[in-house]
């Protein structure tokens, strides 16, 4: 981003203060990153400190953000922004900024700018622990919330149901095997007074790989179904 100089020399800041945090601004279009879907838009949102980069496709006000794993961004998503954008949703994905809640917030504001007034909240490992725990957070509450392999706390957001306020639908799947985050950590981001809350899988996929599996279909499936009911209720 260009900065203009200015005639104006900059007020010095006190010896012992803190310059003012940025602000956050309205999101800032950009050019759409390869991998992303024919017909996606890109936006940065967030701070200039710690932007977020979000991509948007679709229409409509139903609305669904994919949250990637570590590492990963909006690339990881780009075939499922694909076809659900395709079925009539509007949909979004990320790619991470430092401040990991911060991000699905911006993606969700950003989805909730476009047109979307009701937001479904996908995540897989990583952005699987995140959506569950900022869940609580946000106003409107999400209409409901996939997590895929969550762990119980990811960077000091605590995404256990026992100690969140968010009371909608909620679809937490895990492998029996998962040697990244243990099955029996994703089931206490499920409800312990709620089985249908929880899908636990043969095998150790993790994350996103569960697409991949003999299970995949079935996933996806279990997903589909999990959404459009979570927009009728």
């Amino acid at each position: 981003m260009a900065v203009s100089a200015c005639d104006t020399a900059a007020e010095p800041v006190a010896e012992g203060t803190k310059p003012a945090a940025t602000e956050a601004a309205g999101p800032r279009a950009i050019d759409t990153p390869d991998c992303a879907p024919d017909g996606a838009r890109a936006v940065v949102a967030g701070t200039d400190d710690d932007p977020t980069i979000v991509v948007t496709l679709g229409e409509g006000a139903e609305g669904i953000v994919f949250a990637p794993q570590s590492g990963a961004d909006h690339c990881q998503w780009a075939d499922e922004l694909a076809r659900y954008a395709g079925e009539g949703y509007r949909v979004a994905s990320f790619a991470w900024s430092e401040d990991g809640a911060a991000a699905v917030e911006a993606a969700v504001d950003v989805l909730r700018g476009e047109g979307a007034e009701d937001v479904v909240l996908v995540g897989s490992s990583k952005g699987a622990g995140f959506v569950a725990g900022v869940a609580d957070d946000l106003e409107p509450a999400p209409a409901g919330v996939i997590a895929l392999s969550p762990g119980v706390e990811i960077e000091g957001v605590d995404a256990t149901s026992a100690n969140s306020a968010y009371t909608g639908p909620l679809l937490v799947i895990a492998s029996e095997t998962d040697g990244s985050i243990r099955a029996s950590e994703s089931r206490q981001v499920a409800r312990a007074d709620d089985p249908s809350t929880y899908v636990e899988l043969p095998g150790g996929a993790h994350g996103v790989a569960i697409f991949t599996t003999d299970a995949g279909p079935q996933v996806i499936d279990q997903m589909d179904a999990f959404i459009a009911a979570a927009f009728a209720s």
